[in-house]
C-alpha cells in the first residue's frame, strides 16, 4: 500500500549544519565548503539512485554546479543562525519503477518549488540494505533566497510560511495519486496528506523510528520508539477486532430479523428524528472541540532566559552603578581642583584620590561579581541538573497539551464520522419524503435495525429503489412539492442527471 510522507526541516547554522555538507551527503558527492574550509566526501554512499539540480530558467548557469550553488547560498548569509537551505523529505511509492518515481519527483519539484523561484537539489535514494525494502525516498534541498541579477537576493516570507508547507503537503498527495492512477489504473492505492483524525479514522498514528531506533531494532534491541509503535499497532488491531465483531453482530441481527411492511410516514419520522439527534450530537462535539484550547508551553530557551534574568538584571545594575560612580568621581574631581584649599593640602588630595579609586574599584568588583554569577548560572543551566529542572518545568505543560491534543483529535474523528452518517441520513430522509409525496404507503424493511448505520442502509436502500420505479416526471413533480412544502431545496440526485 502506498505510504504518504512529506517532512520539512531547516539546514540551520546554529544547529551546526552546513548546506554544502547536507548536499554532499544526500547526493553522495564530494564537495568543499569554502566558508568553513572543509571537505565533505560521501562518494562511497551506495544508496543513491538519481541526483539532479532543477532551477528556474533565469538562474545563473553556474548554479547548475552543486558546489558552486551551495557555497553561494552559504555566502549570501551573514547571521550565525542563518538558514541557507531547507529540505523536503518525501517517501516514494514502491509500487512504481525507477523511471516512474523519477517522473513523479520531477513533476512535483517543477510545479511546486522551481515554479516559485527556488533552486532544488534532488537526490533519490534506494532502500538501505538492512532497512525496509519499500523505503524508496527523495531528499529535496531548496534555496531560501530569491534570485536576482547578482545571484541570491532577499528572502521570501511566503516560502517559509506554514501555509507553504500545507500547500506542499496537499500538492504532494495530489501529484502522487495522479501518477499512481496513471501507471497502476483507476484502482491504484491512494494517499492522503490529512491526519488520521481529519480523515475520520480512529486508528492511532505511529511514530517515525529514525536511524538510531531503526539500527537498534535491527539488532533486536528494543527501542523506546519501536515499543511505542508496537503498543500502538496492538491497540489499533484490538480496536479493529472489536469494531469488526460489532459490525458482524449487527449485520447478523439484521439478517435474522424478519422483513415487515412499515408505513413510509413512520419511517420518515424516525429518519428525521435520527438525523436531528446526530446533528445535535455533532454540534455538541464541535462546541467541545472549540472549547479545547492548547495551554501555553514555555520553550526551553524561554525558561533559560527566565533563569538568567535575575543575574542579568544584577549585571545591568552593576554596570549602571559603575558608570554613575565614574561620572560622579570625574565631576567632583573637576570641582576640587578649582579650590585653593585642596591644592595647598596634599594629604587631603591624596585621601580624596584614594576614596575615588576605592569607589570605582568597588563598583568594578560588583560588576565582575555579576558577570561571574551569569557564567555560573549559565553553566548550571547547561548541566544535567539544569536541563532536568527545565524539563521538569515543561513536563506538566507538555502533558496537558498532549491531553488536549488527543481530546481534539478524538473529537475531530467523531465529527468526521458523524458528518458522513448525517449525509447518509439526509439522503435517506429526502428519499422517504419524496416517496411519501409520490403516494408510497409502506416499505419492506427488517424489523430490527440495531444502529444508525443499519437504519440508513436498510431503509435508505428500499426507499431509493421504490423511487426509481416511478417515472422521472412523477419524481420531479414530487420533489417540487416537497420543496414547496418545506421552503427548501433537496440538493441530491433524485432527478436524472442531477
Amino acid at each position: 500500500m502506498a505510504q504518504y510522507r512529506l517532512e520539512v526541516q531547516t539546514i540551520q547554522r546554529s544547529a551546526g549544519r552546513s548546506a554544502v555538507a547536507a548536499a554532499a551527503y544526500r547526493s553522495g558527492d564530494r564537495l568543499i565548503d569554502e566558508r568553513l574550509a572543509m571537505e565533505f566526501d560521501f562518494g562511497a554512499k551506495g544508496d543513491i539512485e538519481f541526483t539532479a539540480i532543477m532551477a528556474p530558467a533565469d538562474a545563473p548557469a553556474a548554479f547548475g554546479d552543486r558546489q558552486t550553488l551551495w557555497n553561494a547560498a552559504e555566502d549570501a548569509e551573514n547571521r550565525k543562525d542563518a538558514v541557507p537551505a531547507r529540505e523536503l523529505l518525501v517517501s516514494l511509492p514502491h509500487e512504481l519503477d525507477f523511471a516512474q518515481r523519477r517522473a513523479l519527483v520531477e513533476a512535483f519539484v517543477s510545479e511546486q518549488l522551481v515554479a516559485r523561484g527556488m533552486i532544488a537539489d534532488v537526490a533519490m535514494h534506494r532502500p538501505g540494505k538492512e532497512g525496509d525494502e519499500r523505503n524508496f525516498h527523495a531528499h529535496i534541498l531548496v534555496t531560501t533566497r530569491e534570485l536576482n541579477a547578482d545571484g541570491f537576493g532577499r528572502k521570501s516570507e511566503s516560502w517559509r510560511s506554514p501555509q507553504a508547507v500545507r500547500e506542499w503537503r496537499a500538492a504532494w498527495a495530489e501529484v502522487q495519486n495522479e501518477h499512481l492512477r496513471r501507471h497502476l489504473g483507476p484502482d491504484a492505492p491512494q494517499v492522503s496528506h490529512l491526519s488520521l483524525s481529519e480523515q475520520g479514522s480512529d486508528r492511532e498514528p505511529g511514530v517515525h523510528l529514525g536511524p538510531t531506533a531503526s539500527a537498534l531494532e535491527r539488532k533486536d534491541i528494543v527501542s523506546e520508539r519501536g515499543q511505542q509503535n508496537r503498543d500502538t499497532n496492538a491497540h489499533n488491531a484490538k480496536r479493529k477486532e472489536l469494531r469488526t465483531d460489532f459490525q458482524a453482530t449487527a449485520d447478523r441481527l439484521v439478517r435474522e430479523a424478519p422483513v415487515i411492511a412499515v408505513p413510509v410516514a413512520k419511517l420518515t419520522t424516525e429518519a428525521e428524528q435520527m438525523r436531528a439527534r446526530m446533528v445535535t450530537e455533532r454540534d455538541r462535539w464541535a462546541e467541545e472541540r472549540a472549547a479545547l484550547t492548547l495551554p501555553k508551553i514555555d520553550s526551553a530557551r524561554g525558561l533559560e532566559r527566565e533563569l538568567l534574568q535575575p543575574a542579568r538584571a544584577d549585571l545591568a545594575a552593576a554596570k549602571l552603578q559603575l558608570r554613575q560612580t565614574e561620572q560622579r568621581v570625574t565631576k567632583v574631581r573637576q570641582k576640587r581642583l578649582a579650590l585653593v584649599q585642596w591644592i595647598r593640602n596634599p594629604a587631603r588630595m591624596i585621601w580624596a584620590k584614594h576614596a575615588e579609586l576605592n569607589a570605582i574599584a568597588r563598583a568594578r568588583r560588583e560588576m565582575k561579581r555579576a558577570e561571574v554569577a551569569i557564567q555560573v548560572r549559565a553553566a548550571w543551566i547547561a548541566s544535567p541538573a539544569g536541563q532536568t529542572y527545565v524539563a521538569s518545568r515543561r513536563g506538566p505543560q507538555l502533558e496537558r497539551a498532549g491531553d488536549v491534543a488527543r481530546q481534539r483529535r478524538t473529537l475531530e474523528r467523531k465529527i468526521k464520522r458523524i458528518d458522513k452518517r448525517i449525509e447518509g441520513a439526509t439522503r435517506a430522509y429526502n428519499d422517504l419524503r419524496v416517496a411519501q409525496a409520490l403516494g408510497q404507503k409502506e416499505l419492506q424493511v427488517p424489523s430490527r435495525l440495531p444502529d444508525e448505520t443499519r437504519f440508513i442502509r436498510e431503509v435508505g436502500g428500499p426507499a431509493r429503489a421504490a423511487l426509481m420505479r416511478y417515472p422521472a416526471q412523477a419524481r420531479a413533480l414530487a420533489v417540487e412539492r416537497v420543496n414547496r412544502s418545506l421552503g427548501q431545496t433537496i440538493g441530491r440526485g433524485i432527478l436524472p442527471g442531477r
